[in-house]
């Protein structure tokens, strides 16, 4: 009895977050289903033959997602907390969103479900996985995880209580992974630059490379930008051929792959009538490595005519420290001869401009709510900084939002008729 009324009350809780507009369900279905049985997520799990748990400090959502594309390539119906929301709430609300109206049935093959590091000690074993995924882990959110240590010695105490049946993929590159393999009874396979072979980039379109995998050489074409992705798809790749997909498949249904909300997401400006359409970007930052690598990825094709659009917020689902700002190497967007304009914003604006004056940065003055630079201006109101970015803009705009700010310019675009909602996107 209690199951059925926690997958009631998470349905009605889910209808009255849409309707009333608060969300798109994606956690307080979940949170308050919990509260009535705490077990649902095992008990619903089991309905789901197949489930893969992909975990890291970055590149969750793209891998999860690749991962999903490639499943609905070879005809497998498929189940993923597709908004992002990787606590056990978010993985009970999708669940309860894609359970039968009998309350009995969860009609999909395969389930993919990407975990917040944290979550993945309590969550893991609740999912029965056939796959887990580690990808990376760096500095992130210090106030809420501790140091990279912790994190991973909690990964290896989960691993040892694991299913030995499990498959368990490792990134290669990332040193502090490497005890992970020690801790696990069952099958570990390692993914990284060893399989990628003649790199040639082709800006923010993606990159080609040839990648070696069971003694065969294959020829990609990525249409995501940055090694980081390159490493994503590895991880999707090499789960996609431990579930027996077709390579030729995998590599054909690239062609159709599109990126999450927020990640190196692209749209169109033209409903805010400017001068052309296709020229905003979207790139998450949230961690000093993956807002190094965004940077890098990035530096090359900014042009004098582009601007920035930087959005720092200290909510919880931001992490309240925002010290990483330091370690992250903003120097790499200083691009020579390129005197583009940036727009700091979010709650933690001046932070943000004072970090940008210290990599180099043009600027003038001293810092108080009205300064502003040669180059940088300070908004911290996020739909004012977003108008500010546009005025007189005649090049391309890179829009680069902590989590929570990047969900705010979600709304910004829904409002202005640039998107949907993420919740509507598709879920692959």
């Amino acid at each position: 009895m209690r199951f059925f009324l926690a997958i009631l009350v998470g349905k009605f809780i889910s209808y009255l977050t849409k309707t009333l507009r608060f969300g798109g369900g994606s956690a307080a279905p979940g949170l308050y289903a919990l509260k009535v049985d705490p077990n649902l997520v095992e008990k619903l799990i089991q309905k789901i033959p197949k489930n893969i748990v992909v975990t890291g400090t970055n590149g969750k959502t793209t891998t999860a997602r690749m991962i999903s594309n490639f499943a609905t390539e070879s005809e497998l119906k498929v189940i993923r907390n597709h908004t992002g929301s990787n606590l056990e709430r978010g993985i009970a609300s999708t669940l309860i969103s894609h359970t039968s109206s009998h309350l009995t049935r969860l009609d999909y093959d395969l389930g993919v479900w990407e975990l917040d590091e944290a979550a993945f000690n309590t969550v893991a074993p609740k999912l029965n996985p056939d796959i887990i995924v580690f990808l990376n882990v760096s500095r992130d959110q210090l106030d809420r995880y501790g140091e990279l240590d912790k994190v991973v010695n909690m990964w290896c105490e989960t691993l040892v209580h694991l299913d030995p049946k499990t498959i368990v993929l490792i990134n290669a590159d990332d040193p502090s992974l490497g005890k992970l393999e020690k801790h696990f009874k069952g099958t570990v396979i390692k993914f990284g630059k060893k399989n990628i072979k003649n790199i040639r980039t082709k800006g923010l379109a993606g990159s080609f490379f040839d990648l070696e995998v069971n003694n065969i050489r294959l020829a990609i074409d990525l249409p995501l930008p940055g090694l980081y992705h390159i490493y994503d798809f590895l991880a999707a790749f090499y789960t996609g051929d431990k579930l027996n997909f077709s390579d030729k498949d995998m590599i054909s249904s690239l062609k159709n792959f599109t990126p999450a909300f927020g990640r190196v997401e692209k749209f169109e400006l033209q409903p805010l009538r400017l001068h052309r359409k296709n020229n905003g970007y979207i790139f998450l930052i949230k961690n000093p490595a993956g807002a190094t690598q965004v940077f890098e990825t990035l530096a090359p094709s900014l042009k004098p005519q582009d601007r920035l659009l930087i959005a720092l917020n200290d909510n919880l689902a931001d992490g309240t420290d925002v010290s990483w700002i330091w370690d992250a190497e903003w120097e790499r967007l200083l691009v020579t001869g390129s005197r583009y304009q940036v727009v700091c914003s979010g709650i933690r604006a001046h932070d943000l401009a004072l970090r940008l004056k210290y990599a180099g940065f043009s600027s003038k003055g001293q810092l108080a709510s009205s300064w502003n630079s040669k180059q940088i201006t300070i908004e911290p109101d996020l739909e004012k900084a977003f108008q500010e970015a546009q005025r007189g803009l005649k090049g391309t705009l890179y829009v680069l939002p902590t989590y929570t700010a990047m969900l705010g310019l979600q709304r910004i675009l829904t409002k202005a008729g640039v998107k949907e909602s993420y919740w509507k996107e598709k879920g692959t």
